[in-house]
């Protein structure tokens, strides 16, 4: 065979197979799933709103409580579902920051209204980080 031929049939090839790849990876991937960005939607919510309350410790404790248990519903919803184990990892990083809020209100009678909006925004990026991950997924 000539070089040109070869050329034109491996480009061939290539433009044949590299779709195929690409469908592969996408039937392999976890597909966009409306609950589980509901739950992040929420948490992230929750979160931008939450910091309001900041001055009010009765206030915020519960806002920290119900976050902690909302990022363990995603944590929960999120650990079964084939090829979906970034999402889980996002999930265990978000439970962690929830926890570090919940237990600073659980371990001290007064906390600081810093220490308040400092984590719930580092739960709302984290939670829009998520969100943007989740809401990316095939559809």
């Amino acid at each position: 065979m000539s070089q040109l031929k070869m050329r034109l049939l491996l480009a061939s090839s290539i433009l044949v197979l590299l779709p195929g790849c690409a469908l592969i990876d996408a039937y392999l991937m976890a597909r966009y799933d409306n609950n589980e960005y509901y739950i992040i939607t929420n948490i992230r919510t929750e979160s931008e709103i939450g910091q309001q309350y900041c001055g009010d410790q009765a206030k915020a404790k519960v806002i920290f409580d119900k976050l902690y248990a909302e990022s363990k519903l995603f944590l929960n919803f999120t650990e079964n579902i084939p090829r979906n184990q970034d999402a889980h990892n996002l999930a265990k990083n978000l439970v962690e920051l929830t926890t570090q809020g919940k237990k600073q209100y659980a371990d001290n009678e007064t906390v600081s209204q810093g220490f308040c909006k400092l984590k719930l925004q580092q739960i709302n990026r984290a939670s829009e980080s998520i969100q943007k991950v989740t809401g990316s997924k095939a559809r």
